[in-house]
């Protein structure tokens, strides 16, 4: 059965050669290209979808301060990923037609205040109505020096993996509301040359590990009895759900101790979860083959 991967794998074969300037072409959480000496400017996209990433109607509706929010948070966490700083956004927001004044400033205010929090400005973007449910994307900017970025394709065998926070239950926990962008994290990792490779993790803890991997030419041996579990989330739930928004990166096992010693994140959990591998695949510690789990959007 063909992937959302395998799709954009062919896409990204047919795109023409990008300019010189762009040093980080699409594969990656965010694009970059050249912003000044040693600088890269970074550059994501990323939507919340009424009744997908939150609930749209009825007694449970999610309040559309904290829909808000979470489209704002959802693209902090690329810039995180790479270890940048976030500087700009734009957002392009098509709403129902039934939607009053009183819950479009709601949802932009869940913005307003986040961007306030991450030293982020909004710039401009595009409103419309919708025949059906909301659709809202907000494109990011961001900053980080050329020589501390980092991508997914950098993970060697021997790289010990590493995890920011707790993982499945997302959804019923109000966690995909209310996560914390692991911006300050990924800052830290990527100043001082910690992390050989790093994403987050949206589309499933195992999903988003094989993509390291698959960038990487590696494979993983993953400590399944190790994955942080939030609240009363099963095994299954914290390898497949996704929404958790933590950080997964490859440590060269040398500068194990520096990370343990020096994580100054009380309240962020940091947690290893296993050994990427010169084997390619997904690997328990007998050497049993793991199952790729995830949200796939073809396959919703």
């Amino acid at each position: 059965m063909r992937t959302e991967d395998d799709f954009f794998a062919d896409l990204f074969r047919r795109l023409p050669a990008f300019p010189a300037a762009v040093v980080i072409p699409p594969g990656d959480d965010c694009a970059a290209i050249t912003w000044g000496e040693n600088r890269l400017l970074l550059l994501a996209v990323d939507q919340v979808v009424g009744d997908r990433h939150y609930v749209s109607r009825g007694d449970q509706a999610t309040p559309p301060r904290l829909a808000g929010r979470k489209l704002l948070a959802r693209n902090l966490s690329d810039i995180a990923a790479m270890g940048g700083t976030p500087t700009l956004c734009l957002l392009a927001g098509a709403f129902a037609k039934d939607r009053d004044e009183a819950w479009l400033r709601e949802f932009y205010d869940g913005i307003i205040a986040l961007a306030a929090e991450y030293g982020v400005s909004m710039v401009g973007g595009d409103f419309a109505a919708t025949p059906h449910d909301d659709v809202a994307s907000l494109t990011i900017l961001g900053e980080v020096a050329a020589d501390q970025v980092i991508r997914r394709s950098g993970a060697r065998p021997g790289d010990q993996l590493f995890a920011t926070g707790c993982f499945g239950d997302s959804f019923a926990s109000q966690h995909h509301l209310l996560f914390t962008p692991r911006c300050a994290e990924g800052q830290w990792l990527a100043q001082r040359h910690l992390a050989r490779a790093m994403m987050d993790v949206s589309d499933g803890l195992l999903r988003d590990a094989a993509r390291i991997c698959a960038a990487s030419h590696v494979g993983l041996t993953l400590d399944l009895d190790a994955v942080p579990r939030r609240g009363r989330a099963t095994l299954e739930q914290a390898c497949g759900d996704g929404e958790d928004f933590e950080l997964i990166f490859a440590v060269p096992p040398e500068r194990v101790p520096s990370l343990t010693t020096g994580w100054p994140f009380a309240d962020t959990p940091l947690t290893r979860l296993g050994e990427f591998t010169a084997a390619a695949g997904l690997w328990d510690p007998a050497g049993r083959p793991l199952a790729v789990a995830g949200w796939d959007h073809f396959a919703f």
